[in-house]
């Protein structure tokens, strides 16, 4: 593989972690609905856990 060639790669690989990078923090900036009112709550109504 000569260097032109291997030079191209690189910046093609470049290219497509930032394209990557960008969708990604597009797709974090969406706010997807939870139901509200669920049994089980990820945050514990006491502090000291109790099973």
């Amino acid at each position: 593989m000569d260097r032109k060639k291997l030079g191209l790669l690189a910046v093609a690989f470049v290219l497509l972690v930032g394209v990557l990078e960008i969708a990604a923090l597009k797709i974090g900036s969406f706010d997807f609905p939870v139901p509200s009112g669920a049994e089980h709550p990820a945050v514990a109504d006491n502090p000291g856990g109790g099973g």
